[in-house]
């Protein structure tokens, strides 16, 4: 779990909290970084405005930065009021210790789905991100009966939750007719959906973290 130096989110990086709790996601920078001689335990220092720093004070976030080559790194820690405003610090586990090359986390998540195109498709997710999804239909004839090809513009609703349920407008990046599974790209993503998407997301991963076993005593 020890990250190389490249993969280490740069100080001055973005970063975005999101309440797991639920609420709205806020956004800073990174002023302080540093790990565990085990690598799994990252202490983060984020500055952000006063408002969104008192707003998450006390509560358990997920803290989703960048490595120096853009991938992500999602910490999964308390956020606590320090002496200066506006500035948080967070002392959790690496939910995700960086996925791979993506520059946003991705889960093998299975949602009940609906493609749209020229015809409607009932459907599931294999995985899911908030920049887009891979979904497989029932069967090969009903992939057939869609009709979808690589580059055209579908409609999917994704329900993330038994509460909420995302309509997403999507490119089809590709078609995989022996699995009958699209790939898609999400095109121009409301940030309240794509927020509801990436708590989905990254509550699987932590869900998954916690069933393999690894605790912030690692």
């Amino acid at each position: 779990m020890l990250l190389t130096p490249d993969q280490v989110p740069p100080l001055g990086g973005p970063v975005r909290l999101l309440p797991i709790s639920g609420g709205p996601e806020q956004r800073g920078t990174l002023s302080d970084w540093s790990t565990s001689p085990a690598g799994l335990v990252a202490t983060a220092v984020v500055t952000l405005d006063d408002a969104g720093a008192a707003s998450l004070a006390d509560e358990p976030v997920w803290a989703h930065l960048q490595s120096a080559r853009g991938a992500a790194v999602v910490l999964e820690a308390v956020a606590e009021g320090t002496a200066i405003a506006g500035e948080l610090l967070l002392t959790g586990v690496l939910a995700l210790a960086t996925e791979q090359q993506r520059a946003e986390p991705r889960a093998d998540i299975a949602r009940r789905a609906q493609l749209r195109g020229r015809v409607a498709a009932a459907a599931r997710t294999i995985d899911l991100s908030r920049t887009g999804a891979r979904v497989v239909l029932a069967t090969d004839a009903a992939l057939a009966n869609f009709g979808a090809s690589a580059d055209d513009h579908v409609e999917l609703v994704v329900e993330v939750d038994a509460h909420e349920t995302v309509v997403a407008s999507a490119r089809v990046v590709r078609v995989d007719a022996q699995r009958s599974e699209v790939a898609l790209s999400f095109i121009d993503l409301p940030d309240a959906d794509a927020t509801r998407i990436e708590r989905a997301v990254l509550g699987q991963i932590s869900s998954d973290r916690e069933q393999a076993g690894v605790t912030t005593s690692s």
